[in-house]
């Protein structure tokens, strides 16, 4: 995250955040009549397949369902998907007639594919040093970490007592091959079990394929149990699991992600619409972060806030940063030298990268000037389905460090922003320099022992 950034966007926030939260809808701009935003890979797209799954996003205050039915009504083919879950944007197939007349519609701001992003895949408590701030009494009692990702096995050990909420948004698409997995076997389920990863479209071959999210899971919040290999970062904080996942089943679809059907792929519109529900759900449940393991794309070497397709959860991003919420990312597995994925490219999410259990860059790691925090992502051993654990490597490791790390902050520092949370991690971690396309950085790697201690010291003058 730049902190130019976030504290632009605190500042600038208070009705865009409400406008999330609370029930009334803003008055339509009617003194915004800029043509919408439409992206050049879209149009490249539907010349060569005719119609793409696509997210129409609104400007503020317009109505997604009027919006919606007009569009229906520019071509035979065009079919709206979804235009009921939030106010601020909707998923529609669009053709090239449907699209030749959002091109002229005022109300909307932009367009883009609603793309499929994987997760990203394949000792540490103590290198961070937060084992020693759970022993001061820093354990993130009170917060609430949201972890978007494969859904969670809600009746494992390691989170006995502590789950409060859940969600789940997951598409089905005939022409994707992608089926919900959402327990109800709907595109949405809210409350009790609504993000469970122990059902029938998770298994392959015997085995429980959404074990992604319980491992994130459990690096964040995990609290000792038997069989356990320690606690998580934040053993006291509560979790609010939402799946954004759908099970592909097409080999090509599978392909384009580069791997094998079935699969397990999250559509950019799942993505936004958890997102919301996460912004509706911080009051209630103090929520510090929220965690993304997941993106593809890039290189992106500056912040990619004007890639409408890249940056299409910067609104939901900047709402949170301005309510107080870290919007963690893991920067992606590529390697790239100089360069992180989407989303963690935005310049409000808080990216980070992948340390091993010596201080070294992961070989894997993405890294370059917009990474905003190291933490240990190689062989990590966390919850997985079954009540089992075992060991997964990846910046998606290394972002529930981080997003742990903000519950422990919120405990620590319960008035600090999200840019005063990070500056304190930079500022009292182990620094790591590496080469960004021949340009050296230093960047720090979290150790929450001493992001913590002068809490501690002010608390107790003795100390």
């Amino acid at each position: 995250m730049r902190l130019r950034s976030l504290l632009a966007c605190a500042m600038s926030l208070a009705v865009t955040s409400a406008v999330l939260c609370a029930a009334p809808a803003l008055q339509a701009d009617t003194t915004d009549t800029a043509d919408p935003i439409i992206s050049p890979a879209l149009v490249s797209e539907i010349q060569a397949k005719n119609r793409v799954r696509s997210i129409i996003q609104l400007k503020p205050g317009q109505d997604a369902q009027a919006v919606a039915a007009d569009l229906e009504q520019a071509s035979d083919s065009a079919r709206v998907l979804e235009s009921a879950q939030s106010p601020h944007f909707f998923v529609a197939e669009v053709d090239r007639p449907t699209l030749e007349k959002i091109k002229k519609d005022v109300r909307v701001q932009s367009v883009y594919k609603d793309e499929l992003s994987m997760p990203f895949l394949d000792a540490s408590t103590a290198l961070i040093r937060s084992t020693q701030a759970n022993q001061a009494g820093w354990t993130g009692t009170g917060a609430t970490i949201a972890v978007l990702d494969t859904g969670i096995d809600r009746d494992h050990p390691f989170f006995t007592g502590r789950i409060v909420d859940e969600a789940c948004f997951s598409s089905s698409d005939a022409s994707d091959g992608s089926v919900s997995l959402c327990p109800n076997n709907q595109p949405t389920q809210t409350g009790a079990g609504a993000a469970d990863a122990e059902t029938t479209q998770c298994i392959v071959n015997g085995a429980n394929a959404c074990s992604h999210g319980s491992h994130v899971a459990g690096i964040a919040a995990g609290r000792m149990a038997t069989g356990a290999p320690a606690n998580g970062v934040a053993p006291e904080a509560r979790l609010l699991p939402i799946q954004v996942f759908s099970r592909i089943d097409n080999p090509l679809t599978c392909a384009l992600g580069g791997t094998r059907a079935p699969c397990f792929l999250s559509y950019t519109s799942d993505q936004k619409l958890a997102l919301e529900y996460v912004t509706r759900a911080v009051r209630t449940h103090n929520v510090a972060a929220v965690n993304m393991s997941l993106g593809g794309g890039g290189p992106f070497t500056e912040a990619c806030d004007g890639n409408a397709s890249a940056a299409a959860v910067k609104p939901e991003f900047d709402a949170l940063a301005g309510l107080g919420v870290a919007p963690v990312v893991a920067a992606g597995n590529n390697g790239f030298s100089n360069g992180v994925s989407a989303p963690a490219c935005i310049s409000t999410a808080v990216t980070v990268g992948a340390t091993d259990d010596r201080d070294s860059l992961a070989q894997f790691t993405n890294r370059g000037p917009l990474l905003d925090l190291f933490a240990p992502g190689v062989s990590i051993n966390s919850s997985v389905p079954d009540d089992a654990y075992d060991e997964k490597s990846g910046t998606s490791m290394s972002a529930p460090h981080v997003a742990g790390a903000f519950a422990l902050m919120r405990q620590a520092y319960p008035d600090f922003t999200v840019a005063q949370s990070l500056q304190r991690l930079r500022d009292t971690g182990a620094p790591i320099q590496f080469d960004a396309g021949g340009t050296p950085v230093i960047t720090a790697r979290i150790d929450m022992e001493r992001a913590t201690t002068a809490t501690r010291a002010a608390a107790d003058p003795r100390a």
